[in-house]
């Protein structure tokens, strides 16, 4: 059942790696930026952005986490028994990149995750559900909103990559984050996250959590911007000290989460 799972989940990322694969020629990039970027705008929607699962399962699961490097290449490079199509016209190097950032989400990055990390918890968890307002939209260890990702495990992605995160929220934007604003020919107008967009739809989720099913026929205006709902003046709103108490917070609580048993669910945006 585990190996079902597996292929599954990362048949379900390739595919959408297939799609974007384009994406990619835009010259010569890291490699660990290729692989977080080629996640975020692919894999995402269905895995979350931290891996946490949602629509398809966790990849931070211990299931995954035992895989080595050589049997995930190759699952998605030549597919698997179990009904995964061979993807190996996405080329060697960007399967590597993909299958390098997801041991990045699962705290086996080659930069130690936790680190000495400046800080202090026990305030970063004052700021989180205080100050910060972290937790009007993300839930950790089952208390906060839900609106965005859940951040129970997601310590492992190291203090840099949690900081990046905090301060330049939407390098990438993720598409399924995206704010929007549309009107209807009826005159009703609705600001959220697109958390689903075809040639006749669009799923709107607003941050009271409701997700409205709008057909595009119904609707006068839609309006895309370039960012999420994730604030943007993390920068200046909080000092150094601050950020490093919230990063020294989410790395703790990290760590203290088994993987097998951090919530795997997604709650809508990954930052």
């Amino acid at each position: 059942m585990k190996h079902n799972w597996t292929a599954r989940a990362l048949a379900i990322s390739a595919l959408f790696l297939t799609a974007r694969f384009s994406m990619m020629a835009q010259g010569p990039r890291d490699s660990a930026d290729v692989g977080a970027q080629q996640f975020e705008a692919n894999c995402a929607v269905c895995h979350a952005s931290d891996g946490s699962g949602g629509k398809a399962p966790a990849l931070t699961t211990p299931n995954f986490v035992g895989m080595s490097d050589a049997a995930l290449i190759k699952a998605v490079h030549d597919g698997t028994a179990a009904g995964m199509p061979p993807f190996a016209q996405l080329g060697d190097e960007s399967v590597a990149s993909v299958v390098h950032y997801l041991r990045t989400l699962q705290g086996q990055s080659d930069t130690p995750a936790t680190g000495a990390v400046a800080g202090d918890a026990v305030t970063g968890r004052a700021l989180y559900f205080g100050k910060a307002q972290c937790s009007s939209c993300h839930m950790i260890q089952g208390n906060g909103g839900f609106i965005a990702s859940d951040l129970t495990a997601y310590g492992p992605h190291g203090a840099d990559a949690i900081r990046k995160a905090i301060i330049t929220p939407d390098t990438p934007l993720a598409p399924n984050t995206r704010v929007i604003g549309v009107q209807t020919k009826s005159g009703k107008k609705l600001a959220g996250m697109m958390r689903y967009e075809d040639n006749f739809n669009i799923a709107l989720q607003t941050e009271d959590g409701r997700y409205h099913f709008l057909t595009k026929g119904d609707l006068a205006d839609v309006q895309y911007t370039d960012h999420s709902l994730m604030p943007h003046d993390y920068g200046t709103r909080l000092t150094a000290e601050e950020l490093a108490d919230i990063i020294h917070f989410l790395i703790v609580t990290g760590q203290s989460t088994p993987a097998e048993s951090a919530p795997s669910r997604r709650r809508g945006n990954d930052n």
